[in-house]
């Protein structure tokens, strides 16, 4: 019985799919012509209807986005590395070589370059934009020129500058210049490539690194004067702060291994204030923030170690920076044969 009933089963099946004279076989038919239908009206779209020239529309501004996103995470990628090498310049400060002048000055002019030329870039880009949609696309390029820039000013002596201060050197007035003129295999009402191709000024230099040009001294009074801003939020002015703490740590064990005993003490201070400032903040509902804590406490832990060791076997720490207390230390512990002890002695692990 379950033979024949799979047999006739599959025997309207069959006239259905070949069309036939069942009502499998015209339904079958029936699906055939509908689906023969879509198929010749998909090849050719009405391009006047309303609602594809609308998603044509949309198409075109989701692309100017990315576009203008990859553009930004480009510019923001070079002040991640120029940022680092600034603060590998400054780590090469020695008392001894009398060479901070010098050393300042040179991250100064970098640090100028990268207002000048990335932040520039950046806040063309920005003009006429919400600025909080990039805001992630340039934030560790950010955070690191943060730690940078405070880092030079701790390093040549100066006072952190408030977040307000370095807002105001983000903004920029400079001409409006024509848009470039770009082929196109759009629509000529397309205003959003238009509006693409006046902030698509980067151009490719020799060595792979974007160029730009720096915003001009002088205005000309017959064109119109134009104000681009790079957004700087307080919270990536707060997390470049933290990071400065590591930096902080690095130059106080590089000052006790110089012999600049007193400065790892003006550091410490100096983390120990950063650290009671972090910790009054306490509305700061941010992951990033959390960690920069963590990684901030570490690095205060580690520079509170070294004074710690500077004060209780204070002598054996300058004698091992070579410095003048050597002879001092020697008188007071009262071994005249102080630096023949010191050829003899060995490394014990």
């Amino acid at each position: 019985m379950s033979q024949n009933r799979g047999n006739r089963r599959n025997y309207h099946g069959r006239s259905g799919g070949r069309g036939g004279s069942g009502a499998g076989g015209g339904g079958g038919g029936r699906r055939g012509g509908r689906d023969g239908q879509n198929a010749g009206s998909g090849s050719s779209l009405d391009e006047t209807n309303p609602i594809i020239q609308s998603f044509r529309g949309y198409a075109r501004e989701l692309d100017a986005k990315h576009d203008r996103h990859e553009r930004i995470v480009k510019c923001s990628r070079d002040i991640t590395i120029e940022s680092k090498r600034i603060i590998f310049l400054l780590h090469t400060i020695d008392p001894r070589k009398n060479n901070d002048a010098k050393v300042c000055e040179e991250a100064k002019q970098r640090l100028e370059n990268l207002f000048r030329n990335q932040f520039f870039i950046i806040a063309k880009e920005l003009r006429g934009q919400d600025a909080y949609q990039y805001a992630r696309a340039y934030t560790h390029g950010m955070q690191e020129f943060i730690e940078a820039y405070s880092f030079y000013e701790y390093s040549s002596g100066q006072d952190i500058s408030h977040w307000q201060v370095v807002q105001e050197k983000l903004s920029y007035k400079h001409d409006a210049t024509p848009p470039v003129k770009q082929e196109s295999t759009n629509e000529p009402n397309d205003s959003t490539t238009a509006e693409v191709a006046t902030t698509a000024e980067v151009a490719e230099g020799s060595d792979g690194q974007a160029e730009a040009e720096s915003p001009p001294a002088t205005t000309n009074e017959s064109q119109a004067t134009l104000e681009s801003v790079c957004l700087l939020q307080p919270l990536d002015f707060v997390l470049g702060l933290g990071d400065l703490s590591g930096e902080i740590m690095r130059k106080c064990i590089n000052g006790l291994g110089s012999g600049q005993v007193d400065s790892c003490f003006g550091h410490c201070r100096f983390m120990q204030d950063l650290y009671r400032g972090f910790l009054s903040v306490s509305s700061a509902r941010s992951r990033d923030f959390t960690h920069k804590m963590n990684t901030l406490r570490q690095s205060l832990v580690k520079s509170e170690n070294v004074c710690y060791n500077v004060t209780m076997r204070g002598g054996e720490a300058a004698k091992w920076g070579g410095g003048p207390s050597d002879e001092a230390f020697a008188s007071f512990v009262g071994n005249s044969n102080f630096e023949a002890a010191e050829e003899d002695e060995g490394v014990y692990f």
